[in-house]
């Protein structure tokens, strides 16, 4: 083992920092606890820098009779400064200061934790052993199980399988990561139970071929003598398995060796042979094997004409893509895919322009799958396919069955809406002899959903009627700073030493017994004021729904919309020109206020930057590209973040294509805003072709009108609902 310890800052195993923890009770100083918090390379030298002045004689600490007295944060600051140390990956540094140090009170455990994994990663496992059974005796349960799997590991790393050996089965019983089977499998080996070790291994090469143990497990099976072969059927499952983590081409090599008897087994191998190369971009491959896999049964033959269709909708070859989606909901009603196929049939018709065309199939689409989740997505799509037909009386005929039929639906707003919109349109003064109050529509749909796109949308409207809209929420956030509970009693120790990583484990324990509003109000408002944003929403968002959006009391609208991060926001926005209420708007959809989160796209951090994105900010700003995972840095990446969202807007010129730009990239927009540049904004965002987008750009920009209207210092601006021609030149990734 190294004399470096892993970086505590990176996302490797047992070490993922908690960066969405921020202080308020300061124990070491403002600064320190600021860089540690935004991950400021300067943190661990600001740490020891304090840590010596701690030490250093002061008047101050020299009472009358001349003794020296000790330093109040001397304890904390070692901890901290060894705890650094040791994520900078010098371990046996890290294991002398925190071994010279005594423990700060109450986190006994968390000192010896930590001198033990300094001990560890510099090479004294049987010292580390000891230390981490002295840390147990005082840690809280969720400590106490990782130490005990820490200890399972160094045991067997000492030889000492026998003793590891129960943990760690069930650790992978409890969880069957390829982490956790390997050690398990080791331990097996390690105890002589050579059948069972091969099972574990066999495991991590056959489910998870392009995880890094995969090969590591691939060595410790040669190294059992046992021959790493694969029946043909796990072959074909290690493919699909490659496939779909984005390995395509180890895929195809893997089914190279694939040979299944009959017409029915290489219609399935064509099958995955085709999904291989249609993510490698080979359509004119794929499709000999598509036709290959279309003589097989009824599952495979429907599954390899959804991929072409699929494909060919990627493509924007809509007419191919609507033919083959038809072809599948015809002739297999009975395959899952059908429902997917139908619904995709009728919607490929609105971008094609054809309105009676998707009115028809949606109609047809609701009669041949009563039981589809995508009903209450039908009846919309068939409504606004009726409104761009001017067919208003029937829209909102349509919309109002939506609205009574799925009233649990996430559609129902926007139904309401448009149902407004579309009398408000209407030449005719009446609906079957009933006379419309558009007015009074649109007042409802501000009412009964404050915090949508759609009650932004309707205020606008009603300020195109000369009436003042109501506000959806009439009083301002009111942030609170309670007395923490008790139950958050170590989390705040933890705080305030620094140690905010296991300060959010800690969080997590304390807010999972939250039974009622009050509770949810309380923790919420002491979360927030330790800057624990991210968990500080989460409660929000599980506890206080009714709270914000029916009540509409002002402390829990604060903890759904909150300033997160304010000074280095307001900071970085100031730098770019940036209103930092769409920086907020913004990072509430990414990331949800959480600094550690990363998605299926390797987008990291607040603002969810993925790691090419970083390298072409990094070469505008004339900066070192940043290593992926110092995107987890809230300093970084807010400051790449804000950067990007400026350029955005100078480009784009305005917020609904800003954040159309910052989800599915410039020149999409740019593509989807000349096309149709003469449709009002409400119109054209609902013609967004990328579902994701259109939700994306919805939430954003009712957040950041919200803001406004929530923290702003004059009258919030108003929504501009024509388009602006975006400019030629600017941002293009």
């Amino acid at each position: 083992m190294s004399n470096r310890g892993p970086s505590l800052f990176s996302k490797s195993r047992g070490f993922v920092l908690g960066l969405s923890v921020g202080l308020s009770a300061y124990a070491q100083s403002p600064e320190l606890i600021d860089a540690v918090r935004m991950h400021r390379p300067e943190a661990t030298q600001r740490a020891k820098d304090e840590l010596e002045l701690c030490r250093t004689p002061s008047s101050d600490r020299l009472p009358d009779g001349g003794a020296l007295l000790p330093c109040a944060q001397e304890r904390r600051l070692a901890l901290l400064v060894g705890f650094l140390t040791l994520s900078d990956g010098e371990a046996a540094e890290a294991a002398k200061v925190l071994a010279k140090a005594r423990a700060p009170a109450g986190l006994e455990a968390f000192h010896d934790y930590y001198l033990a994994e300094a001990q560890a990663w510099s090479g004294s496992r049987a010292q580390a052993v000891k230390t981490f059974a002295r840390a147990k005796k005082a840690a809280p349960a969720w400590l106490a199980q990782r130490i005990d799997v820490r200890v399972a590991e160094l045991e067997l790393d000492l030889g000492h399988a026998e003793k590891a050996r129960p943990v760690l089965e069930s650790a992978a019983d409890a969880d069957p990561s390829p982490e956790n089977l390997l050690t398990r499998a080791l331990a097996r080996l390690g105890t002589g139970d050579v059948e069972a070790g091969r099972a574990d291994l066999r495991q991590i090469v056959l489910r998870f071929p392009a995880h890094p143990h995969a090969q590591l497990a691939k060595s410790a099976l040669e190294r059992t003598g046992a021959p790493v072969s694969f029946t043909p059927e796990e072959r074909l499952f290690r493919a699909q398995a490659l496939t779909s983590a984005g390995d395509a081409s180890a895929a195809l090599l893997e089914l190279e060796e694939v040979e299944l008897p009959g017409k029915s087994g290489a219609a399935r191998v064509a099958l995955a042979r085709a999904q291989a190369l249609l993510a490698k971009g080979k359509d004119a491959e794929a499709q000999a094997q598509i036709d290959l896999a279309l003589t097989g049964g009824p599952s495979v033959a429907a599954e390899a004409l959804l991929a072409r269709a699929r494909r060919l909708m990627r493509l924007t070859d809509h007419a191919g893509a609507r033919v083959a989606f038809r072809e599948v909901d015809r002739k297999f009603l009975d395959q899952p895919g059908s429902d997917e196929a139908g619904y995709f049939a009728a919607w490929l018709s609105l971008p094609m322009g054809e309105f009676d065309a998707a009115v028809k199939g949606f109609s047809e689409f609701e009669e041949r799958h009563p039981g589809s989740r995508r009903r209450d997505e039908a009846r919309w799509f068939r409504a606004w396919a009726l409104f761009r037909q001017e067919r208003f009386f029937e829209c909102r005929e349509v919309l109002s069955s939506l609205a009574s039929d799925f009233p649990r639906s996430a559609l129902v707003p926007q139904a309401r809406y448009w149902a407004a919109r579309a009398a408000q349109l209407r030449t005719e003064p009446s609906d079957a002899g009933v006379k419309v109050d558009v007015a009074a529509e649109y007042r409802s749909v501000i009412r009964d959903f404050p915090g949508a796109f759609y009650a932004l949308l309707a205020s606008e409207r009603l300020r195109d009627l000369s009436v003042e809209p109501p506000l959806p929420f009439p009083a301002r956030p009111k942030e609170q700073k309670p007395k923490p509970p008790k139950a958050l009693g170590l989390a705040v120790k933890l705080s305030e030493a620094g140690l905010l990583r296991d300060a959010s484990e800690e969080i997590q324990r304390a807010v999972a017994g939250i039974g009622s509003q009050e509770e949810a109000l309380a923790y919420g408002h002491a979360l927030q004021g330790l800057g624990e944003f991210g968990a500080a929403y989460s409660v929000a968002a599980r506890h206080l729904w009714g709270a914000a959006y029916t009540a509409k009391q002002p402390e829990a609208i604060a903890l759904l919309y909150p300033r997160a991060y304010r000074e280095p926001v307001e900071q970085a926005c100031q730098e770019v020109g940036l209103d930092p209420f769409l920086a907020w708007a913004i990072m509430r959809r990414e990331s949800a206020f959480r600094a550690d989160v990363v998605s299926a796209a390797d987008a990291r951090g607040l603002m969810q930057i993925i790691p090419p994105t970083a390298r072409s900010i990094a070469e505008k700003l004339k900066e070192p590209s940043p290593a992926a995972d110092d995107l987890y840095s809230p300093s970084l990446n807010l400051r790449f973040g804000t950067w990007y969202l400026s350029a955005l807007m100078e480009r784009l010129g305005h917020p609904a294509l800003c954040a159309a730009g910052y989800n599915a990239g410039p020149n999409a927009v740019v593509r989807w805003a000349e096309k149709k540049a003469e449709r009002p904004l409400d119109e054209w965002i609902e013609e967004i072709p990328y579902k994701e987008t259109r939700g994306y750009v919805k939430q954003v920009v009712g957040d950041y009108y919200l803001y406004q209207q929530l923290y702003g210092d004059g009258p919030v601006g108003r929504l501009p609902l024509t388009l602006p021609a975006p400019k030629p030149t600017g941002v293009t990734f």
